[in-house]
């Protein structure tokens, strides 16, 4: 518990988190907002816990705000200068793509709320003639030792014309909870 009140003490004023520690720092970052949002709704709704459930909950308004991709100061979609962009699905060790938000918003019950259509429809737009999805970005190599960048999983095939079946049961998870969660359904 003492480790989620701390989280919660450490939550920014605009309802997310960053790692970045200057003082001119202003806007809370994707990344590191989607995970804690996810593992404080997961421990709040094991544990009853209403303060994590609250930190959760300001979190996901603020990555919906910003339609989850998009800047909110001039609607550009956010590209990360030290990332493939986040349009991209990557393997999972990789946290921040269009796929991994969209998870957060389904797990967080938000993934019905309209500011998370156009992230759906990009989405949907990644759908190979085969019904899967690509892994298109694979940002860490399979390795047998433990190195920078390296994986010990094999994550499977990676393009953008080949259908990866983790990617595709994670997508198609992602699409059937906004079906269910749509007006209506």
């Amino acid at each position: 518990m003492q480790l989620v009140d701390r989280l919660i003490r450490w939550q920014w004023p605009d309802g997310g988190w960053n790692c970045d520690k200057r003082r001119d720092a202003r806007s809370s970052s994707f990344q590191e907002t989607a995970i804690p949002a996810r593992g404080l709704w997961a421990f709040g709704r094991r544990h009853g816990y209403e303060p994590a459930i609250r930190a959760a909950d300001r979190a996901a308004e603020l990555m919906l705000s910003r339609r989850l991709l998009w800047r909110e100061r001039d609607g550009r979609l956010i590209e990360p200068h030290w990332a493939a962009p986040w349009t991209a699905s990557s393997s999972r060790s990789s946290f921040c793509d269009v796929l991994f938000a969209l998870q957060v918003m389904a797990e967080l019950g938000r993934i019905g709320d309209p500011r998370c259509a156009d992230a759906l429809a990009l989405l949907e737009s990644k759908r190979l003639p085969d019904g899967g999805f690509p892994l298109e970005d694979r940002n860490a190599r399979t390795s047998a030792t433990i190195a920078s960048r390296c994986s010990f999983a094999d994550w499977g095939p990676a393009g953008t014309r080949r259908s990866n079946p983790l990617v595709s049961l994670l997508a198609l998870g992602v699409l059937q909870a906004a079906r269910r969660s749509a007006p209506g359904a």
